[in-house]
């Protein structure tokens, strides 16, 4: 049997050889239970990106039991740590009848270094769950945390996410994997290559090639087991909101911002938000505005006023010694005092704050996970669960004017399809992350199409300038590699013959990231 040659009476038989190998309750081919690991979000038909089963490992020995039992059977596995990439598509697989293997159990916390300030995880470790752990045991660490704590802290990072602290790139702040690879052989990355390296997740890169990165958005390889630097808990922290009140005042914004993340005043992660984000957790659109297509800018201003808001609102936070935040904060004040009109907000914790005692807004910024994302796919829903999201994420230089111009152009193109651009800037050190947010309402399929239409657009408009995401949902997903055509393509071309020399039978998450195997 190949990839392109599985039947139904196949993949029943694959099934039936994968409960052999881990158990009949870790094997699931029901359609009741492949429902509820769709795309929760699909654009378009709901089984387009269906898989075959779901396989549930417990240990990185089944793990190896799967990827050897699928190179025999010939059937394409869909790796996933929760599956809870929503508006990339889930745990759906790029590649239709693929067996998910999604994570879930392997779910321990396997080490805490207070003095080394990291932890060891498994894939299924939420959020949630490594911030309990550390508040259980209480350690004076904190978890750089994304908007849905139910999300898994070694697959966020796998797929470049982010988070709101000074360790908000959680790239970044992985450091040494466990991998199987498609062979089923297996792997420890940096110094953990030594059998007992005894700084396996203090130094990455190891000796010789780093291979660290290969593993991130990829397909040459499953990961079941990671190391995350944590952040020492700061003696205080204060939460900073600049807030501007013109849509053309981004500009500016950004060219204040940029020096202070250049010189370090600014550490971590940064966020420009426009007022809708912030509404949809608040309230709803149609107290503002119930008619058809976007919001006018009559709406959005009556959401300003309603709640506070900036026409864009930069947040951050600064983290140290009391005479240190407050050396910042001068710093801070003085840069945006030259941007005409902005209002700068702070609010000031100690270290140790209980998460009671932070407001809602400031969270993230603290380390503390929660559900703050969960209403926003339902700002245009005709009913409560209809509503539907997808984000585009192209990635740009940290300069006002790029930013401006990308915010308009985009503005125009989703608005012109009847969507409201809603889009936020995540601040790297050097560079800004667009993401914008399409939002509709599910059981509309005309708004379906828009949004698959609309989004093809957005890719093919942003390369133009230059611009190409740094993840993607994985209908677009091979359009978006496209993109990246230096030299004909060559480091697609590079990244393919990897997949072959590793991969030779193409059994591991096909398609994931464009990559496709030759066979």
């Amino acid at each position: 049997m190949t990839l392109s040659a599985a039947t139904d009476s196949d993949l029943a038989r694959a099934l039936e050889r994968f409960a052999g190998e881990l158990g009949q309750d870790a094997v699931a081919g029901d359609p009741q239970v492949l429902q509820a690991f769709r795309d929760p979000f699909p654009l378009g038909d709901p089984d387009e990106f269906r898989a075959a089963g779901i396989l549930s490992p417990s240990s990185v020995e089944e793990v190896r039991a799967i990827v050897r039992l699928a190179n025999e059977l010939g059937v394409a596995l869909w790796p996933v740590s929760r599956g809870r990439n929503n508006a990339y598509g889930g745990p759906s697989p790029r590649r239709r009848g693929s067996f998910i293997v999604e994570l879930s159990r392997m779910d321990r916390v396997l080490e805490v270094d207070e003095d080394s300030a990291l932890a060891v995880v498994e894939p299924g470790v939420r959020f949630f769950d490594l911030y309990d752990h550390l508040r259980a045991h209480e350690h004076r660490l904190w978890v750089s945390v994304a908007d849905l704590g139910w999300g898994s802290v070694l697959g966020n990072g796998l797929d470049r996410g982010m988070g709101y602290t000074a360790y908000g790139d959680h790239a970044a702040m992985q450091c040494g994997l466990e991998v199987v690879l498609p062979d089923g052989d297996l792997v420890r990355t940096g110094m953990g290559a030594m059998s007992h390296g005894a700084a396996w997740h203090l130094y990455a890169p190891g000796f010789g090639p780093a291979v660290d990165g290969l593993f991130r958005q990829s397909n040459l390889g499953i990961v079941t087991r990671g190391g995350v630097w944590l952040m020492p808990t700061p003696e205080v922290f204060t939460c900073v909101d600049v807030v501007v009140f013109g849509f053309d005042d981004l500009e500016p914004l950004v060219d204040a911002l940029r020096p202070l993340k250049l010189d370090g005043t600014i550490e971590g992660s940064a966020a420009i938000r426009e007022p809708m984000l912030a509404t949809s957790k608040l309230d709803a659109r149609s107290r503002f505005y119930d008619g058809a297509g976007p919001a006018p800018e009559e709406a959005v201003q009556e959401m300003m006023r309603a709640h506070g808001l900036g026409r864009w609102t930069l947040s951050f936070a600064v983290y140290g010694s009391e005479a240190r935040v407050a050396a910042d904060l001068q710093a801070i004040r003085r840069a945006f005092a030259r941007v005409p009109g902005a209002e700068v907000l702070e609010r000031t914790y100690a270290g140790d704050v209980g998460a009671d005692d932070v407001a809602l807004a400031d969270r993230t910024r603290a380390g503390i996970p929660g559900m703050y994302s969960e209403t926003l796919p339902d700002w245009r829903a005709a009913s409560p669960g209809s509503g539907r999201h997808v984000c585009f994420s192209p990635v740009l230089p940290l300069r006002g004017r790029p930013a401006i111009e990308l915010a308009t152009r985009l503005r125009e193109i989703v608005e012109g399809a009847g969507f409201d651009y809603i889009g936020t800037y995540h601040v790297g050190k050097r560079h800004l992350s667009h993401v914008v947010e399409i939002i509709w309402d599910g059981t509309e399929d005309a708004q379906t199409a828009a949004a698959r239409g609309v989004f093809g657009e957005l890719v093919a408009t942003a390369a133009e300038l230059g611009y190409g995401e740094y993840r993607t949902h994985i209908a677009f997903m091979d359009q978006v590699a496209a993109q990246f055509d230096f030299n004909d393509h060559a480091l697609l071309r590079l990244q393919r013959k990897l997949k072959d020399a590793m991969d030779p039978n193409g059994i591991l998450a096909p398609g994931k990231s464009g990559i496709w195997s030759g066979r």
